[in-house]
């Protein structure tokens, strides 16, 4: 089995202006409840060094004050070049462009300490994906790459890599001055290496040595497209040769395509690596692959996937919406389809998810693919489930689950299983549904799948939460929540989360409750679904909690 204890470093460092200590206050008693430990960030040099090396994430806050200190604006740099910066506003004012322009910022410079706002629970959220070293989701703070179109479609992947690691505006300046462009990419071969050391890192695991080889490859085709027929045009320009550096043009942005389409497939290798435990940089891995192949919709769905896992249910529905409305096969309409079911439900539009869910069960049918029918079946049978309809929603799990054994899929049949055990457990049967979930334990621990684990432990904690035995449950939602954390899979963290403040007002800890269902409301209101967050609100309410002055509760 995957280990799911968190161990995860929740330690931020703040970085501020002396003058703006007011106003970093509430900011840092906020951390500090939501489970984060906090540093003030050293004035000396060598000790922010040694501090940022420790922190999980450098929480540089904009003032007036702060955009006016060389200390802060170091700060920031030697964050920024870590790859730990997570700027906010905390007062109205204009940052660094070379810190506040590259990142979305958390919008706090109205916030007045409530720990239910939307920005801060946003901002939470995300440093949640900094656990066990992972990434920000380019989702929440998503790099200012450009779309370029025309011969300028050749410099795309130029300016997505060089610019993570090399300055960005001189790339883009040798965009658009192409006499520039060869200043700016003469040292290919190192330009080379710097790529691949950057793709290296962002790999999940080592990569192998043909792996490495197509890399290169694909890096060096584009940057030679750029320094080559690049150079050629401002060459046939500079002798008045518009007609020749035209041409020249078109072929870079041709040669800069193709080699695009490879560089998307480098990055959709690092994605696959990454995607059974470190969601975050699988969708920055899959972000870039779509960028550069912008019809790929595998790519493209296996991003939307991973934005479903995260709880970014708005991206996941641009993503399948984008598929749904230009895919021309019946398998990957009926991976959209699913999806977008799957986004309904989630968000209680039960009518449209049976829609597609329908839909896509008849692609599937159509097409002969039984793992996509197993899918489907499963999703009817949940969506059954939830509607308290207990025996069409057994029959269609029974039916999900030998089309997976069929299919080999073993995670789809512990997915299966663990449904069984929910329906059990929904009809008062312990003995039944404990089996049921143990088996799905068992399948999901034998090949690593740490979500499968995550909806096991969770379905256990349920049956011994309803026996009384909440000491018991609360073990198993400990367990959930900490493999669900693992993943940065939001949803079954929230559930955990709720199921673990449920536990203790069963055990008269109101204290503890309320901050678990704090804890929960804030991954549903990031996730937009409002029932859920109305039903902890109440739950908040039920235990003590006082609404905030903005009416929502703390």
């Amino acid at each position: 089995m995957a280990d799911v204890k968190s161990g995860a470093n929740r330690r931020l460092l703040l970085a501020y202006a002396d003058s703006s200590a007011d106003l970093v206050a509430p900011l840092r008693r906020a951390f500090e409840a939501a489970g984060f430990t906090t540093q003030t960030a050293p004035a000396d040099q060598a000790e922010t060094a040694a501090a940022i090396d420790a922190a999980s994430a450098v929480i540089v806050c904009w003032t007036p004050a702060g955009v006016a200190s060389d200390v802060v604006n170091l700060q920031a740099a030697r964050a920024q070049k870590a790859r730990k910066l997570a700027p906010i506003l905390l007062a109205p004012c204009s940052p660094p462009a070379n810190f506040g322009g590259r990142f979305r910022l958390a919008d706090l410079s109205g916030w007045r300490g409530d720990s239910t706002d939307k920005e801060f629970i946003t901002l939470v959220h995300a440093l949640h994906g900094r656990l066990s070293g992972r990434l920000f989701s380019s989702a929440l703070w998503r790099s200012s790459y450009l779309s370029w179109g025309g011969a300028g479609a050749a410099t795309l992947a130029a300016v997505a890599l060089i610019g993570n690691f090399g300055d960005l505006r001189q790339t883009i300046d040798g965009v658009i001055n192409p006499a520039a462009s060869e200043k700016a990419l003469t040292a290919t071969d190192a330009k080379v290496e710097e790529v691949l050391i950057l793709l290296k890192q962002k790999s999940a695991q080592p990569l192998s040595a043909d792996a490495e080889a197509a890399m290169r490859e694909s890096i060096v085709r584009l940057l030679s497209a750029q320094s080559g027929a690049r150079g050629n045009a401002a060459d046939r320009l500079a002798a008045g040769d518009i007609e020749g550096a035209l041409a020249d043009l078109n072929a870079a942005a041709r040669e800069g395509e193709k080699a695009a389409a490879g560089l998307s497939e480098t990055w959709q290798e690092i994605g696959a690596l990454a995607y059974a435990t470190r969601t975050f940089d699988a969708i920055d891995a899959y972000e870039r692959a779509v960028q550069l192949a912008p019809k790929d919709h595998v790519a493209r769905s296996q991003l939307g996937s991973l934005y479903i896992r995260a709880g970014f249910l708005n991206e996941a529905t641009e993503a399948f919406q984008f598929i749904y409305q230009n895919a021309d096969d019946n398998v990957m309409y009926a991976v959209a389809s699913g999806n977008l079911g799957v986004i309904d439900m989630t968000r209680g539009d039960f009518e449209s998810a049976e829609r597609h869910f329908n839909e896509a069960l008849q692609f599937n049918v159509d097409t002969g693919n039984i793992q996509g029918q197993a899918s489907d079946l499963g999703d009817l049978g949940e969506l059954a489930r939830i509607r308290e309809q207990y025996g069409a929603a057994e029959t269609r799990f029974r039916k999900s689950m030998a089309l997976y054994a069929q299919a080999g899929d073993i995670e789809g049949e512990a997915v299966a299983q663990a449904r069984l055990g929910a329906v059990a457990r929904d009809r008062g049967k312990r003995t039944e549904a404990i089996a049921a979930f143990k088996r799905a334990l068992d399948l999901s621990s034998g090949i690593d799948d740490v979500i499968g684990q995550s909806f096991a432990f969770s379905g256990l904690g349920d049956v011994e939460f309803d026996s009384g035995n909440f000491e018991a449950a609360r073990t198993y939602y400990e367990q959930s929540l900490a493999a669900a954390r693992i993943v940065s899979a939001s949803e079954s963290e929230a559930v955990a989360l709720e199921a673990l403040g449920d536990v203790a007002e069963k055990q008269r800890d109101t204290t503890r409750a309320i901050a678990h269902y704090i804890d929960a409301s804030s991954i549903y209101s990031n996730m937009g679904v409002t029932a859920d967050v109305e039903r902890l609100q109440a739950k908040m309410k039920r235990n003590g909690a006082t609404p905030s002055p903005e009416g929502a509760e703390r």
